[in-house]
């Protein structure tokens, strides 16, 4: 916390949109590889969350509505050591993403204890979002003309959105990452692939592909770091996907991923992507803090002005 309990941020951010636009926050993931809430670790001096400064950019870009996908359990810690800090103007509702929030008809296994993944995530907002909305990350940073390009495509838009970054952008010097490599024609989204445990060895860039095949990835290869911009007409999709998955017998760890969801719905749903040329930055291991700490002290005064 602020030595200030009720310190506010001093932004000029009069922005006055046709068409407002939500921003919708997935923030209740284990942090297995991290070892912790990462989505509530503060970044040294700054005592802010890498969330604290997406919101910030989401704000100045327009929004005044954020809704945040939490554990139950997080509620507390958020509602005490991050809500403070955001515009007193920003409304901001929790949703609690409950393992039996299911579409009727299905239930859930004795054994199940993880929750159902990002597509199920968003799904739980579905009473929250009533007009179009940006999805990101708690645990990632996606840089303030992420956020401008996002809520302007929804000013003269209602086809669905996303930001796009190159690969190289978006690594870990801590280990191998998992990311959704774009395939992309006329700035229209036609596949998003899940490919993992890409790193960069012996100045080459390699993954494994959908099939487990180590493979070499180009440095401009896009690639989704889980921001999109929806109408809620996703919601419909969602539920959709959900009932499948679900007849599958996903089992313990089973989980139904949001990019799967959309390689779905763009058969019939243009999705325009952008491209980002400002650098993404994420927590994926406790080591990759210590950078970040010292990137963002440095741009906190800016995000007080």
């Amino acid at each position: 916390m602020s030595n200030n309990e009720n310190e506010k941020p001093q932004i000029d951010a009069a922005v006055s949109l046709k068409q407002p636009v939500s921003l919708l926050v997935l923030a209740g993931g284990m942090g297995s590889r991290f070892g912790g809430d990462k989505q509530l670790a503060t970044l040294g001096t700054t005592e802010r969350t890498l969330l604290h400064f997406s919101v910030l950019d989401a704000y100045r870009a327009g929004v005044r509505h954020l809704v945040l996908v939490v554990r139950e359990g997080l509620v507390p810690a958020f509602a005490a050591d991050v809500l403070p800090h955001f515009p007193q103007d920003l409304v901001v509702q929790f949703v609690i993403q409950r393992l039996h929030d299911l579409p009727d008809g299905t239930a859930v296994p004795e054994i199940r204890q993880k929750p159902w993944g990002t597509a199920h995530a968003v799904w739980a907002a579905r009473q929250q979002l009533s007009q179009p909305f940006i999805v990101i990350n708690a645990d990632d940073y996606y840089g303030a003309q992420a956020m401008h390009l996002l809520v302007q495509h929804f000013q003269h838009s209602t086809d669905w959105a996303m930001v796009a970054y190159p690969l190289q952008a978006t690594l870990s010097e801590h280990g191998g990452v998992n990311r959704g490599c774009c395939r992309v024609e006329l700035h229209r989204l036609h596949a998003v692939e899940e490919w993992t445990e890409i790193r960069l060895e012996a100045g080459q860039l390699s993954g494994l592909d959908p099939t487990g095949t180590r493979q070499v990835l180009a440095a401009q290869q896009l690639v989704s770091m889980n921001i999109w911009g929806f109408t809620p007409a996703i919601m419909q999709h969602l539920e959709c996907a959900l009932l499948q998955f679900l007849l599958q017998n996903p089992g313990v760890k089973g989980e139904c991923y949001l990019p799967s969801v959309v390689n779905q719905a763009i058969v019939t749903q243009p999705l325009q992507v952008y491209a980002s040329n400002e650098q993404w930055y994420g927590v994926t291991y406790a080591n990759d803090l210590p950078q970040l700490t010292h990137i963002f002290e440095q741009k906190l005064p800016a995000y007080q002005e």
